[in-house]
């Protein structure tokens, strides 16, 4: 049977554990799968569908690059993929996998090509060295790419990827997870709707626009608010008489977001760099429309896009108004074949 290695290395953020989860729900049953993680104990539940590898090694740059040299001595896979960090685990991947000759599929997990356009400061000359100059030798080593849409897709063709050896496949989501869940605890005022923002608070993420909008937002109607999950980032800056429409949640524990995205009636992500972002799939999972800004693939999920705060302020104002995109064709169940097929051809 053909063996697949994912590779994630140090990482473990709750993303990487659902997105590599639902790659081992899709194949499990027609291939052998490795996963090479230096914290096997936080990616516990993987180990259902994974033979799990690189655990006495360290969780640091040099321990996860001596923990997939170990693997790839003692075993050899059909193909090995990076499941984040392209620029750097690209690199890493492609280095070994090439010095031992195993093929390699570059997964573009984000949208790192176009960060250095919307980052300030020193950010910009160091985020073009590492992503267009540095993780380009990644994508020169890769036999074939993953992209989350055809944005992605692009990226990597403009990039030196030929378009025949570049597959979209979008993110999945297991929609299951969003049935029968519990009603959230949170607590806001008796008729107000609940805007959700959920991740972390920075100037990329948007968060300087949201402080821009939400006092605009709550001049033309009263009865919303703002509720904020996630424990780190730039606090909510908005004039006192706006105040008791915030709401703080913190970080919730991981797997603990369905019950935020049912109990909203709208999500928003006014974010200037993403990929596919799960927030949005999974918010639609739970019947929730979303607002996002139109980067990258995010158009690719959701036609309730925006481009200026301007527009951002009037759809949200006029949520009632804002259809539920449809969310069938990132759930697991749908994409399943097509990433069955996908590595087939190893």
């Amino acid at each position: 049977m053909t063996r697949i290695a994912f590779f994630t290395g140090s990482k473990s953020a709750f993303n990487i554990l659902f997105d590599t989860l639902n790659f081992g729900w899709m194949l499990h049953n027609d291939y052998e799968l490795d996963l090479i993680t230096t914290k096997p104990d936080e990616l516990g539940p993987l180990a259902n569908y994974f033979e799990m590898h690189g655990g006495n090694f360290p969780s640091t740059r040099v321990g996860e690059t001596r923990a997939l040299h170990n693997y790839l001595k003692y075993n050899r896979p059909e193909v090995i993929v990076n499941v984040v960090e392209p620029s750097i685990h690209g690199n890493i991947v492609g280095a070994l996998a090439t010095h031992h000759g195993i093929p390699f599929t570059y997964r573009y997990s984000g949208d790192l090509l176009d960060l250095y356009r919307v980052s300030h400061g020193w950010r910009k000359p160091a985020q073009f060295m590492l992503n267009n100059i540095f993780g380009r030798l990644a994508i020169s080593t890769a036999d074939k790419f993953i992209a989350l849409g055809p944005t992605g897709k692009k990226r990597l063709t403009d990039h030196g990827a030929t378009p025949s050896d570049v597959e979209i496949l979008p993110p999945p989501i297991d929609n299951e997870r969003f049935k029968g869940v519990e009603p959230s605890d949170i607590s806001i005022p008796e008729g107000r709707k609940l805007v959700l923002y959920a991740g972390r608070r920075s100037r990329i993420k948007g968060m300087n626009d949201m402080n821009t909008a939400i006092p605009e937002i709550l001049s033309r109607r009263d009865d919303l608010q703002f509720v904020f999950v996630g424990s780190h980032g730039i606090e909510p800056d908005v004039p006192s008489r706006y105040e008791d429409h915030i709401t703080m949640v913190g970080r919730v524990p991981l797997g603990g977001m369905p019950p935020y995205f049912q109990a909203a009636d709208l999500l928003v992500l006014p974010t200037y760099n993403e990929g596919l972002p799960r927030v949005i799939t999974e918010a639609l999972a739970a019947d929730t429309p979303v607002v996002a800004r139109d980067v990258a693939d995010i158009a690719y999920a959701t036609q309730n896009t925006f481009q200026t705060i301007d527009e951002f302020i009037e759809m949200v104002s006029s949520l009632e108004d804002l259809p539920l995109d449809e969310m069938t064709p990132f759930t697991r169940t749908a994409l399943k074949e097509n990433y069955i097929n996908f590595f087939s051809q190893f």
